[in-house]
């Protein structure tokens, strides 16, 4: 089964191969140094890659495999990356967006051809997300699935007008000294990279000024403690964190 953008392709293709690979593409940076046998490693990423997809679409007459073939087309079509689900992981999805040629070699009412799906994140991540709601302050424990960090968006509501409320992962630690009024929301979103301010009204008030520092929470695999504590007055009434739990 082939899932892509929340469609399901199974009554118009059928996959005969699917090419992932084991890891991501491994980018290395490294120096070589005359007269020093090997070199140093600075750091390695993982890279974006392309899944490619064997397919065969059957028609009852040359026209029928015609219709499906624009039927498959106006699906895949994507201006932006969507997600992409294989029956044999149903519980996992990667973002990807068609690219290259989709070619379709066509005898009579058959066609087989390769969809080249390429995915810049190199992760997969979870269709059901881990996610916790605590009410209060306090070090909440908690298990998250996954291979691989993950970077998780954190929902705080409560009160703040002249105190802070610090967020710890146990190894990043960032403090919020700004306005939060009843009925808002903070939003602290580890992958975007980004605060925020969720207004009664639904406006979003930017607040990256009012962080002690850029050192967003990180999630590891399995089991972790986040803490969220307050001082100077400040209140929690609720925390949600959405792990965005995710694979390599």
């Amino acid at each position: 089964m082939l899932n892509f953008n929340g469609i399901d392709f199974s009554d118009i293709v059928i996959v005969n191969d699917v090419k992932r690979p084991i890891l991501p593409p491994q980018k290395l940076v490294a120096l070589s140094i005359v007269g020093r046998q090997g070199s140093f490693l600075f750091y390695k990423q993982s890279e974006a890659y392309t899944i490619d997809v064997k397919i065969t679409i059957k028609g009852q007459s040359y026209e029928d495999l015609r219709a499906k073939v624009r039927t498959l087309a106006e699906r895949l079509y994507t201006e932006d990356v969507a997600p992409l689900i294989f029956s044999d992981e149903p519980d996992k999805y990667i973002m990807a967006v068609v690219s290259d040629d989709s070619e379709l070699d066509e005898i009579y009412t058959i066609g087989q051809g390769t969809i080249k799906f390429y995915c810049p994140d190199p992760f997969w991540y979870a269709v059901d997300d881990d996610i916790f709601t605590y009410t209060g302050p306090g070090a909440y424990e908690f298990s998250r699935k996954g291979t691989a960090d993950s970077f998780p968006k954190i929902e705080i509501q409560g009160t703040n007008t002249s105190g802070s409320i610090t967020i710890s992962d146990g190894n990043n630690t960032m403090t919020f000294t700004g306005q939060l009024l009843s009925g808002e929301t903070l939003v602290l979103d580890s992958d975007l990279i980004t605060a925020y301010i969720l207004k009664t009204n639904g406006d979003k008030v930017p607040v990256m000024d009012k962080l002690s520092n850029l050192d967003f929470p990180v999630l590891k695999k399995g089991t972790n403690t986040l803490s969220v504590t307050v001082s100077g007055g400040a209140t929690i009434s609720q925390v949600k964190i959405y792990c965005k739990s995710r694979w390599l």
